[in-house]
């Protein structure tokens, strides 16, 4: 769905701006109904987004929101433009080997991100979206920092995961 729970959106903010210089590049890897864009685009005035499903365009007003706003597979845009990836409620709707080799393009390039994860939720095509389909459902903590070794944790409860491929005292 392009909505996500609430749980840790205002820490989340809170985290990127004590930690990281309001000018940094950032991407919003699915916008969906451009959450993550809201959320930050009044401390933060680089944000571009990238959604595969082109009606949330449109339908959630995505141009307003962002800088720019690209349609399209994250696994095709250059993300060496960006000082920061947001994949929230992203990692879930991919192939286990297609978030690895995702991951580990981000990381090894020196690029921080942070990924947010719902843990074990079924999700089939939502309102003819075939995109929305959850291809990692079973995703727990314990399964998630294993598949995905370079993230660490930032905020978890017990049906939802913050991680972040960084040390927090890590700033630019």
């Amino acid at each position: 769905m392009p909505f996500s729970y609430g749980y840790f959106k205002k820490e989340y903010a809170e985290h990127l701006f004590e930690n990281f210089s309001i000018d940094i590049d950032i991407l919003d890897v699915g916008a969906g109904c451009g959450t993550y864009g809201v959320l930050l685009k009044q401390d933060f005035k680089n944000i571009d987004a990238i959604e595969i499903y082109e009606p949330y365009r449109k339908q959630f007003d995505l141009d307003k929101v962002y800088r720019s706003v690209f349609i399209g597979d994250v696994k095709e845009l250059n993300l060496f433009l960006y000082n920061y990836i947001i994949m929230g409620d992203v990692l879930e709707h991919m192939s286990v080997e297609d978030a690895q080799e995702l991951l580990d393009k981000i990381h090894q390039n020196n690029i921080y991100c942070m990924v947010a994860i719902p843990y074990k939720m079924p999700q089939a095509d939502v309102g003819g979206n075939k995109h929305e389909r959850h291809l990692q459902d079973d995703l727990t903590h314990e399964l998630f920092t294993d598949r995905y070794p370079m993230m660490q944790l930032l905020f978890m409860n017990e049906h939802y995961g913050y991680y972040v491929n960084y040390n927090y005292e890590h700033t630019i």
